[in-house]
This record gives C-alpha cells, structure tokens and sequence, in this order.
C-alpha cells in the first residue's frame, strides 16, 4: 500500500467517525491522514525513510516541501499542527472535543490530502 493510499484510507476512517460522533476517533484519524500525506510527498520528491518519527516528519516536510520548494506553504503547516493537538488531545488527554472543531479538522485535513494528491500526481 502506497502513503497516499494510506492518507486516503485515513480519511475515509475520519468521515465515517465523524458521521458516527466520534469526534476522538476522528481527530486520530485526520491526524494519520496528514502523517501519511506528507510521507507521500517526500517520496515524490526523492526522500524516503523505512520509519518516520513524528517530529523528524514534521521537520523535514517544513524545510523541504515548504521552505525550500514553496509547494505548501504557511496554512499548510497549520494544518498539520493543528491535526497534531488534536491528535494529543484525542489521544492522551481527557479535554472536550467540539463538533465544530473536528468539522472544521476533517475540512482541512481533506483539502491537504487533496493537494499532496495533486502534487505526487505531477
């Protein structure tokens, strides 16, 4: 299964969670989605890794795919840290998530999705 693949199973995992009020499991999944995006973009641009850390993706995706070739830029990076307190929220603490925060995640999310899309399509 391809990253993309991946990024586009995740966000089917994040609508149906949604649908179902389950905002927790969604916020996971929108995280995921974002994660395995921006994997399929680094691989299109040549940088593959057998395993990514969190934060080592993070760092990387902002230097090459933002910074240096301007392919996503600062909206972008909000969305993926966005997606990654929501994650932790989600994940490993007690804090209420609204609907209308989730929504607005899953929106972002897919519309990032879309775009790694389009750009490992290139």
């Amino acid at each position: 299964m391809t990253a993309m693949m991946r990024a586009k199973d995740f966000v089917s995992g994040s609508e149906v969670s949604f649908n179902a009020g389950a905002l927790a499991s969604c916020a996971l999944c929108c995280y995921a989605a974002v994660f395995w995006a921006q994997i399929a973009v680094l691989e299109k641009l040549g940088i593959r890794q057998r395993e990514w850390k969190h934060g080592d993706l993070w760092s990387r995706f902002g230097l090459d795919a933002i910074k240096k070739r301007r392919i996503f830029d600062t909206h972008d990076a909000d969305v993926i840290r966005n997606a990654y307190r929501f994650h932790t929220i989600a994940h490993y603490r007690t804090d209420e998530l609204s609907a209308k925060q989730i929504e607005r995640l899953l929106r972002h999310t897919k519309e990032f999705v879309q775009k790694a899309k389009e750009v490992t399509r290139k």
